[in-house]
């Protein structure tokens, strides 16, 4: 994972797994992005190999966070597989992808 800020977003890019097995190093870097910032916080899944239920439950945790913060987290770059694995489990209704992919963040 990595992450750069401006002013206005945020930037998180995640890669290769994400399950079980990273989730708790990802969550204490999503959440030091979220405290650390102001505006949007854009997580990009293009590097994303796999995700599991532990990781999109990671995911809504950091919105909430966001959402207590002043913030929006959005997601960025979703493989089909993983935007298919939102729409079955309905939570595309919850993780929204970024309305504005040619905006360069950070």
């Amino acid at each position: 994972m990595s992450s750069t800020a401006e002013e206005s977003a945020s930037l998180v890019i995640l890669r290769g797994r994400v399950d079980a097995s990273t989730v708790a190093v990802l969550r204490d870097r999503l959440h030091a992005a979220v405290d650390s910032g102001a505006g949007r916080l854009v997580v990009d899944l293009a590097d994303v190999d796999t995700i599991d239920v532990t990781a999109l439950n990671m995911l809504i945790g950091a919105r909430r966070r966001a959402q207590r913060a002043g913030r929006d987290l959005v997601l960025r770059a979703v493989p089909a597989r993983v935007a298919r694995l939102l729409r079955v489990t309905r939570l595309n209704r919850v993780l929204h992808e970024d309305t504005q992919p040619g905006v360069p963040v950070g």
